[in-house]
């Protein structure tokens, strides 16, 4: 009996433990890291700020496009018109066999910088950036996409961080933004750049936006051919190889959200693929990275793309508790109405209705949840593949 309890409670205090519990203890423990180089830094200890007489690096810009006909032309202007010396940055953009009009769009362009290659066959994103990579020598490799625009200073910003020679990796902020202006006033997104600063201060980074981030050469490791969440994998194999990750909002980029949850909720089926896949294939995640990084990567990542199972094997348990026990029936009927009540609300949202904050950010996380549980199943099943998917994103 103690163990149906147990099962019966634990799925929804590890749902949220993630969500709400570890934000407050990670910054406290924040604080408590910052204190100490406060300290240090006082006592004269350790330097606070890196290295004086940094140089802009050498930079490679590489970007994957797959039927980008849309945004291309000005996305190569964005790249071209960065504050950063022309003499330092050099662009490589593969079309991976687009159908419309992207390698046409590319091959106006002459700009001694932007080195296009156009691939006959589409072989999936993971494949063209490790042949673009491979095209330069620059040390520090830049990775974004098609879709994506940086602030004019966005790349002086990645770049400054890398005056520390501890520093392997670097993460940008994304803007999402939408026909009606910036969507920054979401509380789900707020959370998840607290989280990233946080995150960052405590040398527990994780993964990095592949909207905007750079890592240095050196830890570059090819990636497998059907990797989806290549953002993911590049800057967590910088973890393991002992590289620290460092997240700066400075560097800020920007791109069109969704225009619908449909098409939010179809892109987190294909990252939570992902999530899976890295979490069976890359032990050394935990097994070679810092304890910041463990804990944050089991806290954040892995126990939400857990959290629908645990919580739908909560609610399991504690219908058999409640047959065995009736006075547990209350704790169903609580489980109960909370799925109701988010799962209703994902269906307004998905027929149009406008709804308050917060019930938008509950159906929010319905369809992030449900995702997850779609996502375990297919790539369980190997229903997936690394080709590329269209969405709004």
């Amino acid at each position: 009996m103690s163990w149906l309890i147990a099962a019966g409670l634990l799925g929804v205090t590890l749902f949220f433990y993630s969500y709400l519990i570890y934000p407050v203890l990670l910054a406290t423990v924040a604080g408590l890291v910052q204190l100490k180089r406060d300290v240090a830094y006082a006592l004269g200890k350790a330097e606070r700020r890196a290295q004086a007489g940094f140089e802009w690096p050498q930079v490679a810009v590489v970007i994957a496009a797959y039927n980008e006909q849309k945004h291309i032309a000005e996305r190569v202007q964005n790249l071209l018109e960065l504050d950063y010396p022309a003499d330092r940055l050099s662009i490589y953009i593969g079309s991976d066999g687009s159908r419309d009009d992207t390698g046409s769009i590319l091959q106006t362009f002459s700009d001694p910088r932007l080195h296009v290659f156009l691939f006959a066959e589409n072989r999936g994103k993971a494949n063209v950036l490790n042949d673009l990579v491979s095209r330069g020598q620059e040390g520090v490799v830049v990775f974004s996409d098609a879709n994506t625009f940086f602030a004019r200073d966005a790349l002086k910003q990645l770049m400054q961080p890398f005056a520390d020679e501890s520093v392997g990796c670097v993460s940008g902020e994304l803007h999402l933004t939408s026909a009606g202006g910036d969507n920054q006033d979401g509380l789900y997104w707020r959370v998840e750049q607290f989280l990233k600063f946080f995150e960052s201060r405590i040398g527990g980074a994780l993964g990095a936006n592949g909207a905007i981030y750079a890592i240095r050469r050196r830890f570059w490791v090819p990636l497998r051919p059907d990797t989806i969440c290549d953002d993911f994998c590049v800057a967590m194999n910088v973890s393991a190889a002992g590289g620290r990750i460092v997240y700066t909002p400075a560097a800020r980029a920007e791109e069109e959200m969704p225009e619908s949850i449909g098409d939010e909720y179809h892109r987190r089926i294909r990252i939570g693929i992902g999530n899976f896949q890295a979490l069976i294939r890359c032990p050394e995640y935990l097994t070679r990275t810092s304890w910041g990084t463990r804990w944050s990567y089991v806290s954040h990542k892995v126990l939400r793309w857990l959290a629908p199972h645990l919580i739908l094997a909560s609610l399991a348990a504690s219908v058999v508790l409640a047959c065995l026990q009736p006075a547990w029936w209350w704790w169903v009927a609580v489980q109960a109405l909370g799925l109701g009540v988010v799962a209703g609300a994902y269906g307004l949202l998905s027929k149009g209705v406008r709804l308050p904050g917060v019930l938008n950010l509950l159906a929010f996380l319905f369809a992030l949840n449900w995702a997850f549980v779609v996502a375990s199943w297919r790539y369980v099943s190997g229903s997936y593949s690394g080709s590329w998917r269209r969405t709004s994103r």
